[in-house]
C-alpha cells in the first residue's frame, strides 16, 4: 500500500505548469524594464548634468572657432569626447539609459500611460509621415544653436533655454532663470507626456549630434526579415522612437539601444549583433543557417541571463559610469585622480 501511495504522488516539479512563450516574453519585458529603471535612477542621481555639460562643449567649440581661438581641453570638452567615443563603440546607450532629460520623459510618459489605462483617455497617435517630418527638427535645433554660437548671438537667447531651466531645477537654484525658459520646459514636458521620447526624437540637439556618429556594428539590434511573422510589427510598435531594427533604419542613428524591440519579438528574431551566432552575422550564410536560435547556447552566452541581455546591459552601464567618472562628471563619487593617487602605482 505504501509503495502504491508513493507511486501515485507526483515527483517534485512534475505538477508545475511550464510558462508559455508569451508568459516568458512578458517576464523578460518586465525584467528589462525594471533593470532599465534602476540604471536610469542610478545615472540620474550620480550623473544628472552630463547632457548640459556635453552640449556646453559643443557651444564652446563653435564660439572658439568663430573667435579664432584655440580649443582647450576643458572639463566640458573632455566630457563631450568621452560620451562621443562611448557612443561610437556602444551606440546611443547614453540616450536610452543615462540621459537625465530622457529619464524625465520616461517618467512622465509612463505615469500618463498608467493613468490612461485606468481612465477612458484616448491614446494620441502621431501619423508616420508626421513623425518622419518632426524627426528632422532636432537637426534644425542643433544647426540653429551652433550658428548662434558661431555668430556670437547665443547669449541673447541662452536665458530662454529649457535646458537651463531643467539644470536650475536639478541644482535647486532658480535664481536668474527667465520665466520663458520654464514655460518652454513645461511645453516640452507636455510633449513628453503624450508622446514617448518626444524630446529625444524631435528636439534634442545632442541626440542629433549622436545620430551623426558612426557606430560599430556589434552594438546594433537587427532582425532577419525572412523569419518575421506576417503583418507582425511588434518590434516597431514597441520602439520608443518608431524605427525598425533594419540596417536601413539603423543607419539614421535613431536607435537608443533600449532593447524593447528584442523583448517584444514573439519569434526571438531581433537580437544584438554582438550576441548573435557567427553564422547569422555572415552575409554569405544561407537562410537556414541564419534561422532564429536560442541565444543562451551561443559562445557569447556568458553575456546573457536566461536568454536576456541583462548582463550585457549591466556591462555597458558600468563602462559608461566609469567613463563619466574618469571624465569627472559624476556626483557623490570621489574623484578618480584622488583614488589613483592613493595607489602604489609605478608611474
Amino acid at each position: 500500500m505504501m509503495d502504491r501511495a508513493q507511486k501515485a504522488q507526483p515527483s517534485r516539479g512534475e505538477g508545475r505548469r511550464k510558462p508559455s512563450a508569451a508568459e516568458r516574453r512578458r517576464r523578460t519585458q518586465l525584467g528589462h524594464r525594471w533593470l532599465r529603471y534602476g540604471i536610469q535612477v542610478a545615472f540620474f542621481v550620480l550623473a544628472p548634468a552630463v547632457f548640459s555639460g556635453a552640449f556646453s562643449a559643443v557651444k564652446y567649440c563653435f564660439a572658439q572657432i568663430a573667435a579664432g581661438e584655440p580649443l582647450e581641453a576643458t572639463a566640458f570638452v573632455v566630457l563631450l569626447l568621452a560620451v562621443l567615443g562611448f557612443t561610437i563603440v556602444f551606440g546611443r546607450f547614453f540616450c536610452g539609459y543615462a540621459c537625465a532629460f530622457g529619464t524625465l520623459g520616461d517618467v512622465l510618459h509612463d505615469a500618463f500611460e498608467f493613468l490612461r489605462s485606468k481612465t477612458p483617455i484616448p491614446r494620441i497617435v502621431f501619423p508616420a509621415a508626421l513623425v518622419k517630418a518632426l524627426s528632422l527638427l532636432k537637426y534644425l535645433v542643433l544647426a540653429g544653436i551652433c550658428l548662434a554660437c558661431f555668430t556670437g548671438t547665443w547669449g541673447a537667447y541662452a536665458g530662454y533655454s529649457p535646458w537651463v531651466a531643467f539644470a536650475a531645477i536639478l541644482s535647486g537654484s532658480l535664481d536668474g532663470v527667465d520665466t520663458v525658459a520654464f514655460a518652454l520646459l513645461a511645453a516640452v514636458a507636455v510633449g513628453m507626456v503624450v508622446r514617448e521620447r518626444f524630446f529625444c526624437q524631435f528636439l534634442c540637439p545632442l541626440g542629433a549630434l549622436f545620430s551623426l556618429m558612426p557606430v560599430l556594428g556589434f552594438s546594433e539590434f537587427t532582425r532577419t526579415r525572412g523569419h518575421c511573422a506576417r503583418n507582425c510589427g511588434k518590434c516597431h510598435d514597441a520602439c520608443p522612437v518608431s524605427i525598425w531594427p533594419d540596417a536601413d533604419s539603423l543607419r539614421h542613428g535613431e536607435c537608443i539601444e533600449c532593447g524593447r524591440c528584442a523583448d517584444a519579438c514573439p519569434m526571438a528574431n531581433v537580437n544584438l549583433v554582438a550576441l548573435e551566432r557567427p553564422a547569422a552575422r555572415d552575409k554569405h550564410a544561407s537562410e537556414q543557417d541564419a534561422a532564429p536560435h536560442p541565444l543562451r547556447k551561443t559562445r557569447e552566452g556568458w553575456l546573457l541571463f536566461r536568454g536576456t541581455h541583462f548582463a550585457y546591459t549591466l556591462v555597458r552601464a558600468a563602462l559608461l559610469l566609469g567613463v563619466l567618472w574618469a571624465a569627472g562628471s559624476t556626483r557623490y563619487l570621489p574623484p578618480l585622480a584622488d583614488i589613483l593617487a592613493l595607489l602604489p602605482l609605478p608611474f
